[in-house]
């Protein structure tokens, strides 16, 4: 019985945390921030757009900005943690070069470039001929870590 309560209990913990980072979730919660900009997309990149279903972080703010042939979404925390995830649609296969390769969950092949201040993922998706960039700006230990997990959660 007792393990049954502790089961249901961190159920309930896990159900209670978790963040609603869907795209109507964004939308409804930063209007100005977030929708305003993405509204300017077609239907079939909004549909594209490279929107985690979960952080490592707990994220505090969410700005997003367009341009002709891309769209970036920024996710901050009150804990200094940072993810800028970036969409470039029709970019053909011009990824940057880089020596880390990781498999993500999706079947993906991911460059890794850890920097100075952050590290970079970045993978092309060719049916939807797409490039997805995150850059995950954190503490330096867990870093290329939490990285690769929020690519995986894309």
């Amino acid at each position: 019985m007792k393990r049954w309560l502790m089961l249901t209990g961190l159920l309930f913990l896990a159900a209670c945390s978790s963040q609603n980072l869907s795209y109507e979730d964004l939308t409804a919660a930063y209007p100005e921030d977030f929708a305003a900009p993405v509204q300017n997309l077609s239907e079939a990149q909004q549909e594209n757009l490279g929107l985690p279903s979960d952080m490592p972080f707990e994220v505090t703010r969410v700005e997003s900005s367009v341009g002709e042939s891309e769209a970036e979404v920024t996710y901050t925390s009150d804990t200094e943690q940072k993810a800028v995830i970036t969409t470039l649609y029709s970019p053909g296969n011009i990824l940057q070069e880089s020596e880390l390769q990781v498999p993500l969950d999706s079947g993906a092949l991911a460059g890794v470039l850890e920097k100075d201040t952050h590290v970079f993922v970045e993978w092309y998706e060719g049916e939807e001929d797409i490039i997805y960039q995150v850059e995950y700006y954190g503490p330096a230990e867990e870093r290329s870590e939490k990285a690769v997990e929020i690519a995986n959660h894309l």
